[in-house]
């Protein structure tokens, strides 16, 4: 199977982004979930699901060597509770998925340690950043990307260092800085000429002023710039011997994408200080001797499972949390030597496993992960669309199922937006806006109005998925083409395929001519 393939199958298992109201099927409160009340799976609010009250073990049974594994795991599926939203340790943080230790956070997925921040994707440890895909430790930042220790930035991707910089791309150390890109420790620039402060603060007044119209403008002038600017083959800081994109201290890992402090590593998407892994997708930190894995943190041994945390030797299991040695199970905590969430002692649960195994081997199943029809979600719900976009006859084609849109009144836009945020008073807090892209509802919440006000940011037009998905559409793809540096003619490997109108250089030319 393609490395593209793989991770399709993989991703799709994981719904990161698409919140809904329901019922918890425990309590009947009215809770929000990435489950839509059309699914028919049991789901519990996170709190519950972690209680004592009730026990995934009950749920077991035996396995039937007459029928197939995915079968019998899918009818489990059915059966056993499974949680709400993945949140854990969020403080005022309701609106948040997979993400551990947010304070007053609101739609952040995947993304860590963030305090009062909004719309955010795989983003740690930022403060005061709203529109936030990838960046880490930023504060009083808007609308960034793979941007790292930036302060008061607008519109910064490829970034890191810099403060009150507005529409840049790989920039490190600047302040002050318009429309530029490519610049190292530089001060009052503007589509990277140098100017004095009192020149530059006082065309900064004529750029930055709060006018939506203004700052679409400025968007379209920085795509410009950034068409033509030059480029390093690959996004990689402090590595040694890889291959692929968005790479940090890391060595020795082959055809991998957005990978930090990691070693080892093979066709994986997405890890933080993983070690001997292959064909895996979001590997959290502390993952080891993993393969076919998707969204782990802590797992050791383990393959062909999705949801994996501090567990060791899961194979073909959901949301297998302190435990070891499972094998087709959902929803175990704290459990050890078990099948089909049932338990066994040590010996029988050896030998019983190595029975299903050369059983799926019969049915060929076994070395491949679950088939997509398996997944909880459509394609369309998953970051498997948000990574690899299909259109909904492209997703059926090929096997996956598809979640279609619900029937929604939509509220035409209630205001007129002023064209300037310093027009724009308190009243456009929680009314309802309609989105100029996808035509959906959204609101601006009062903190966010607030940031808005203080930082001179028009108030958006389009909704936050459409903002996120014109973020992702800027970012390369996962895939590398086969290129030579266009300075010294040295062969490189770059996700800038050879149609793309940026100038490519090796990582020793591109020093020279930036640095």
């Amino acid at each position: 199977m393609s490395f593209l393939s793989s991770q399709r199958r993989r991703l799709c298992f994981r719904n990161e982004r698409k919140l809904y109201s329901r019922t918890c099927d425990a309590t009947s409160e009215k809770i929000i979930s990435i489950y839509s009340p059309d699914k028919p799976y049991k789901v519990y609010k996170t709190d519950y699901w972690y209680s004592d009250k009730w026990s995934p073990l009950t749920y077991g049974r035996d396995f039937d060597f007459n029928r197939t594994f995915f079968e019998q795991f899918a009818e489990l599926q059915l059966a056993v509770p499974r949680m709400g939203l993945s949140n854990v340790n969020g403080v005022n943080s309701d609106y948040c998925n997979m993400t551990f230790n947010n304070k007053n956070c609101y739609l952040i997925f995947g993304g860590d340690y963030n305090e009062d921040c909004m719309y955010g994707t795989l983003c740690m440890g930022n403060k005061n950043t709203f529109d936030n895909d990838y960046g880490n430790h930023n504060q009083l930042c808007y609308e960034i990307r793979d941007s790292i220790n930036c302060y008061a930035c607008q519109f910064a991707s490829d970034s890191k260092n810099c403060n009150n910089c507005y529409f840049i791309s790989d920039c490190s150390g600047c302040s002050e800085c318009i429309l530029c890109t490519n610049l190292n420790q530089k001060s009052y620039c503007i589509e990277n000429k140098q100017f004095s402060r009192e020149e530059y603060m006082h065309k900064k007044q004529e750029l930055i002023t709060g006018s939506y119209q203004k700052q679409q403008e400025l968007i379209a002038r920085f795509l410009e710039l950034c068409a033509k600017r030059i480029v390093k083959y690959s996004h990689m800081i402090n590595c040694e011997n890889c291959t692929g994109d968005y790479m940090k201290n890391s060595k020795n890992c082959q055809n991998s994408f957005d990978i930090t402090g990691s070693q080892d590593l093979k066709n994986v998407l997405f890890s933080s200080v993983a070690k001997d892994c292959e064909e895996c997708s979001l590997l959290g930190d502390n993952s080891e001797l993993c393969f076919n894995l998707i969204s782990t943190f802590g797992a050791y041994n383990s393959k062909y499972s999705f949801f994996t945390i501090d567990s060791s030797n899961i194979e073909y299991s959901e949301f297998s949390i302190g435990s070891h040695d499972l094998f087709g199970c959902i929803s175990l905590r704290n459990e050890s030597n078990c099948i089909l969430n049932k338990k066994y002692k040590e010996d029988e649960y050896k030998i019983l496993k190595e029975k299903i195994i050369a059983h799926m081997h019969k049915t060929g199943e076994y070395g491949q992960f679950f088939p997509s029809q398996l997944s909880c979600f459509g394609y369309n719900e998953t970051s498997a669309h948000d990574y690899f976009p299909f259109a909904k006859e492209e997703a059926l084609a090929q096997g996956y199922k598809w979640k279609d849109e619900e029937d929604k009144t939509r509220h035409p836009q209630s205001i007129q937006l002023p064209d300037n945020i310093a027009d724009t008073d308190q009243a456009i807090v929680n009314e309802i806006l309609t989105c100029e892209n996808c035509g959906k509802n959204f609101r601006i919440l009062p903190q966010e109005f607030e940031i808005y006000k203080k930082s001179r940011i028009p108030v958006p037009r389009i909704c936050p998925d459409c903002r996120h998905e014109k973020r992702m559409s800027m970012r390369n793809p996962r895939y590398l083409w086969d290129r030579t540096c266009a300075k010294c003619g040295m062969s490189i490997q770059t996700t800038y395929a050879t149609d793309r109108p940026e100038t490519v250089y090796c990582e020793k030319c591109y020093l020279e001519t930036v640095y």
